[in-house]
């Protein structure tokens, strides 16, 4: 058989790939026709931001070193023929401007327009073994400046022995790369305010031997818009698209380089979205997925949540997410463990989750914020013994692909503890992926420690069945566990579901100043009478919403032993919970 290519020559092996960020300085600009980097006069700093600037005196005039023309297998990319030593300060010059940050700067330690800073990731990690988090467990969502008084990741991995304790699978980190409060297009940073990525490494690493896992949140959909020095490189942003138009309006166009900007959300403060399926897309793409990679293989982050993937309108060939996804797989098959992608939306598409093999975007978990406000909503705005607001939470409860999709607990400044209470009390016995908050009492710790035990022994295949109880008593049983909430005002008595084995108290949420006998029938042994069960009644320190101490707390998270109670119904006061197991 004669083959076609029979008097071709062999096609070249592909040119090697230049590290972005790396050592030596490269940018794509196909709208420079000059390009320098500029260093200032100053020594390079170390990780730390250790460093020597200029002698006393006038200002040095920064160094400029040209760039050329990297070559035709990478167009429009232009490098430097000298690497930068770790902590060197540089600048971009397009076309004799003044110096530009770098579009994929690895830290940024002089503020959203400053100098960037070149940055070794090689670290000595002792995370071999890590195989991953607990795909069950709760996630903690955590803001790192005000999750410790110094605001520092150093200063967050002194807490994750308490994290540890409550049983959080997940430590998920608000948006890292965000420069003095803003929240700014430097995808591959973290900000200097927190430590820098040095210490993001030493916190990921930390967590991990915690057995925890470490998710990042992103804004892709805010990477271009949050500023305008990045379209004097290339066409990062394209024109502010909207997902109906009036009929007979006309189109919106492409806003001029010096033309204000207009009025628009408050979250595309440029009135531009990130150019994703427009003339130079494509490069724009490699931005996202590059920085995402980067986080999986420097930083060996375990997921990554993408804030409002609806906002992300890419009408290309391979959608950015699918991309990412594919990035996500790659890192997973190279690390030994999984990589997971969270999106953010405000509903639930189907194809979000639909693997991308399959037409879909791969996501593993979306966590919907409609849904969300919905169920808090309805838990607010219970009303005892109404049978359409029990019928709208159980189909809350019972929707399909719950396993697939996140829910968090609202802020506890909002919700009072005993609402508090029960909202964990129904999130952590539904198969949701709960989101949680850190509990702001003891009271409230001991509790969610204990339903995330309870939560981990039931079998992921475990039918979930919710029943309606007397008043406004709702029971949710999934495996061996079944959960007993009252929202009603008045202490109800509530037949419990037919088992082989009997019932047992493991967890019980009572108010402080609830009377002894509400908590059971006459003559019945309240389980807080039995030594290590888990009642919160009458906790010390139960006024006070301060943090929680972990030193102070760990007497509250001991394991806790099941009391036995009567085998058909169970007594709930009002507005707590019960939670029971059969063994």
């Amino acid at each position: 058989m004669t083959s076609r290519y029979r008097n071709t020559a062999k096609p070249p092996d592909d040119a090697p790939m230049i590290p972005v960020p790396g050592p030596r300085p490269v940018v794509w600009a196909p709208r420079a026709r000059t390009i320098e980097v500029v260093l200032p006069r100053r020594a390079p700093h170390d990780e730390d931001g250790a460093g020597t600037d200029a002698a006393p005196g006038p200002a040095a005039e920064p160094e400029r070193r040209p760039l050329r023309l990297i070559g035709m297998h990478v167009p429009n990319w232009w490098g430097a023929d000298d690497e930068l030593a770790p902590g060197t300060d540089y600048g971009f010059s397009i076309d004799g401007g003044p110096p530009l940050p770098d579009p994929r700067s690895p830290r940024q330690p002089h503020g959203l327009l400053g100098w960037s800073r070149s940055f070794d990731p090689a670290f000595d990690w002792s995370d071999e073994a890590w195989q991953g988090p607990d795909a069950r467990g709760a996630v903690l969502d955590v803001d790192v400046t005000t999750f410790t008084p110094e605001g520092t990741l150093d200063a967050a991995a002194a807490r994750l022995d308490a994290l540890s304790a409550l049983g959080v699978a997940v430590v998920e980190l608000r948006t890292i790369g965000s420069v003095a409060g803003v929240l700014c297009p430097h995808l591959y940073t973290v900000c200097e305010e927190i430590g820098g990525p040095r210490a993001l490494q030493r916190f990921v690493d930390a967590a991990h031997a915690h057995g925890i896992g470490v998710s990042l949140g992103v804004a892709y959909h805010r990477a271009a818009p949050g500023a305008a020095f990045l379209e004097a490189y290339a066409p990062y942003l394209a024109p502010l698209r909207t997902r109906r138009r009036t009929p007979g309006s006309p189109l919106p166009s492409l806003p001029l380089r010096d033309e204000p900007a207009a009025e628009v959300p408050a979250d595309l403060p440029s009135g531009r979205r990130i150019n994703l399926d427009r003339a130079g897309s494509r490069e724009v793409h490699d931005w996202v997925v590059d920085s995402a990679e980067r986080w999986f293989d420097d930083f060996h982050v375990d997921a990554l949540r993408i804030a409002r993937v609806q906002d992300l309108a890419d009408a290309s060939p391979v959608h950015l997410l699918v991309e990412v996804a594919r990035t996500a797989d790659a890192a997973s098959l190279a690390h030994g463990r999984p990589v997971r992608l969270v999106g953010e939306c405000e509903t639930a598409e189907p194809r979000l989750l639909v693997p991308a093999e399959q037409g879909g975007r791969g996501l593993g978990t979306l966590w919907v914020r409609g849904l969300e406000r919905s169920f808090h909503a309805l838990v607010a705005g219970a009303r005892e013994g109404d049978a359409t607001w029990f019928n709208a939470l159980s189909r809350i409860l019972t929707m399909p692909d719950a396993a697939q999709i996140m829910l968090g607990l609202e802020s506890t400044e909002r919700v009072d503890e005993d609402g508090q209470a029960i909202v964990t009390a129904l999130l952590l016995a539904s198969a949701f992926v709960p989101r949680l908050e850190e509990p702001a009492t003891y009271r409230l710790r001991a509790w969610t420690s204990t339903l995330l035990r309870l939560r981990r022994a039931v079998r992921d295949d475990a039918v979930l069945i919710v029943r309606r109880g007397p008043g406004g008593v709702v029971l949710v049983q999934r495996g061996n566990v079944v959960t007993v909430v009252n929202v009603g005002p008045h202490p109800r008595t509530a037949l419990l579901p037919s088992s082989r084995r009997a019932w047992s108290v493991a967890a019980r949420w009572s108010s402080p100043s609830e009377p002894a006998d509400a908590a059971g029938p006459p003559g019945a042994v309240d389980p807080a009478d039995r030594p290590g069960t888990a009642d919160t009644r009458g906790t010390a320190g139960t006024a006070a919403r301060s943090r929680p101490d972990p030193a102070s707390a760990r007497h509250d998270l001991e394991p806790l032993a099941p009391a036995p109670v009567d085998e058909s119904s169970v007594r709930v006061a009002g507005r707590s919970a019960v939670v029971l197991t059969s063994r």
